[in-house]
């Protein structure tokens, strides 16, 4: 096969379809790789189910055989067989081996598409397997951190605690593991930025979602997408419950429903349900497919920030009313981060989006 995506997260799975389409990609000629670690790991599937013929073969990686046979078949022999079902296999220290065998299996294709390239396995995946063109699929806002960093001279690496640090030596030493940023890359995104020197973009307007919406009724109910701000340590949970309170107050005498993110504890959500009275629900698939082919559109779709208002303002246009409530986190190295995010919205503030200081 000439086209490979790799992809971890329901959303990078979806912008894959879009980049499928918008390069004329024939789907016989197109291999889906599938990660997902275990908090993506049941949307992505699911996902992956019902959009599974828009690929020519799809693999799941933790499945890929590792011993004799090809990559995406079952080994010949018993005791094979047997290996490849233990759950001490499945680790994602075995990642990298599977990752070259599927290379080895390809050899040379014309375009390769992964998501989030700060994870390891994206880097050595594009570095292992010779190609054309590489594009980097959006996983969110973190596009745009990307690109900043890459126009100030390179990407920044974060801080690795003690057993970080070792499990990446591990890798680099034990598994040959090429995880070295390339001097260039291609952006598939539906953000609106300014490529560094070396790098190209390609916008995504998500034409092919577009053009295929079914004509799904809106219902009377307001969707507040979860966010696990507090759980990344942006704010304190209780700062969150407090912030949610306040939007349910702007929203009073409405059918409030909080979609739950699927990294958000379950001690906080089970809190929102039982001390704010809120309806939480969790879809099976990512918000943009489930209001688009699944279930009743909202009145109005809200969060403090998702890069879901994103590509359902570019999805939905003026269809979908749209708000995003800023947080005031004072002077924060957080505050700052969010800040990205609000300018980006404000380019689309009008009738039917809305950034929202007063509640």
């Amino acid at each position: 096969m000439n086209n490979v995506f790799l992809v971890n997260t329901p959303l990078q799975l979806l912008n894959a379809i879009e980049a499928k389409y918008y390069f004329k990609l024939d789907a016989r000629d197109c291999l889906l790789i599938v990660m997902g670690d275990r908090k993506s790991r049941f949307q992505l599937l699911s996902l992956v189910k019902v959009v599974n013929k828009e690929f020519g073969r799809v693999a799941v990686l933790n499945d890929i055989n590792l011993f004799f046979g090809g990559p995406f078949h079952a080994s010949p022999f018993a005791w094979g067989r047997f290996f490849q079902n233990l759950k001490i296999l499945k680790k994602s220290f075995f990642n990298i081996r599977r990752l070259n065998k599927i290379a080895r299996h390809l050899g040379r294709v014309d375009y390769i598409f992964v998501g989030y390239i700060r994870l390891i396995y994206m880097r050595h995946f594009v570095n292992t397997v010779p190609h054309k063109t590489v594009f980097l699929l959006d996983d969110g806002t973190v596009t745009l951190v990307l690109v900043k960093e890459r126009k100030q001279g390179g990407v920044i690496e974060y801080k690795k605690n003690i057993k970080a640090r070792l499990k990446l030596y591990g890798k680099r030493f034990v598994n040959q593991v090429k995880d070295k940023y390339q001097d260039s890359y291609n952006f598939f995104t539906m953000y609106n930025i300014e490529p560094g020197v070396n790098d190209r973009v390609v916008k995504n307007e998500f034409v092919h979602i577009r053009s295929n919406l079914d004509q799904r009724p809106v219902s009377d109910e307001i969707y507040f997408l979860g966010s696990p701000l507090s759980e990344v340590g942006y704010l304190s949970q209780d700062e969150y419950i407090k912030y949610i309170r306040r939007v349910k107050k702007y929203f009073k005498g409405e059918e409030f429903v909080y979609v739950a993110h699927r990294r958000e504890a379950k001690d906080k959500l089970a809190m929102l349900e039982q001390e704010c009275g809120l309806k939480v629900v969790l879809f099976d698939y990512p918000i943009e497919y489930q209001l688009a082919y699944i279930g009743n559109r909202p009145k109005v779709l809200a969060s403090f920030v998702s890069s879901a208002l994103d590509s359902c303002q570019i999805i939905f246009g003026d269809k979908l009313n749209i708000i995003s409530f800023k947080l005031s986190l004072d002077e924060s190295t957080e505050q700052k981060a969010l800040e990205g995010a609000y300018d980006n919205y404000a380019e689309y503030v009008g009738d039917s989006f809305l950034i929202e200081s007063n509640y």
